[in-house]
């Protein structure tokens, strides 16, 4: 399995399912659409008032599988989410992911928040078998 092959799939996939830790210390898991990729780091924007914020803020740790149903497949990814500041890259996923102005209402652009994950683990399994570290 190449790193190309898993962010192919990453890009197929509906949602990602992002695992944090919740403020209580017990684990949290929802759906999350994260397809983006610029350069190593995976991209998903959330508004700036949600519970996974202050998670992240307290546990930066997380992972994200990706699953298609039917295939008997999965990507993990596992790392540290981060705030991305860059007012180019903001604009460049807000560019390349036009739900985000449907998803953000008039008045409301101050709540976009654009995280990355950077990975620090990459396996992939194909049969539901044994999962295989994908160089990343």
């Amino acid at each position: 399995m190449t790193r190309d092959e898993v962010i192919a799939y990453i890009q197929e996939t509906e949602f990602c399912f992002l695992a944090t830790v919740g403020t209580d210390n017990g684990p949290r898991v929802r759906p999350v659409g994260m397809k983006t990729v610029y350069g190593d780091d995976l991209y998903f924007f959330t508004f700036g008032n949600t519970r996974k914020v202050a998670e992240i803020e307290q546990n930066a740790r997380a992972e994200g599988v990706w699953w298609k149903p039917g295939t008997m497949s999965q990507v993990r990814i596992r790392g540290t989410l981060a705030v991305e500041q860059d007012p180019a890259i903001q604009q460049r996923f807000k560019d390349d992911n036009p739900m985000v102005s449907k998803l953000l209402p008039k008045g409301a652009e101050h709540l976009f928040l654009l995280y990355k994950l950077q990975p620090e683990a990459v396996e992939m399994t194909k049969t539901l078998g044994p999962y295989t570290a994908v160089a990343w």
